[in-house]
C-alpha cells in the first residue's frame, strides 16, 4: 500500500491529487475487544484519532501534504 501511495502521489501531484496512506495499530474497537479479551486496551489506537486524521488529510489545512505514510499506534509506542 505505502509503494502504491507513493506512485499515485508523485503521478498525480501535478493535477493537486493528493495521496497518503494511514498506518493504524489495534484499533479499540467492540470486535477486537471481544476477540482479544484480557488485553490492556489502554493502549489502542481510538477510531476518532483516525477520523481526525482523515478529516484533516481531506481539508484545506491538509493540502500539501502528500506521498506521507503515517503511522498512528497509539499510546503503546
Amino acid at each position: 500500500m505505502v509503494s502504491l501511495m507513493k506512485t499515485v502521489s508523485l503521478e498525480n501531484k501535478e493535477a493537486g491529487i493528493t495521496a497518503n496512506v494511514i498506518l493504524p495499530g489495534t484499533m479499540d474497537t467492540p470486535a477486537n475487544r471481544k476477540d482479544m479479551p484480557g488485553v490492556d486496551v489502554s493502549t489502542w489506537v481510538q477510531p476518532q484519532s483516525v477520523a481526525s486524521l482523515v478529516v484533516w488529510l481531506a481539508s484545506e489545512a491538509g493540502k500539501d501534504m502528500t506521498g506521507a505514510a503515517i503511522p498512528v499506534y497509539g499510546r503503546g509506542l
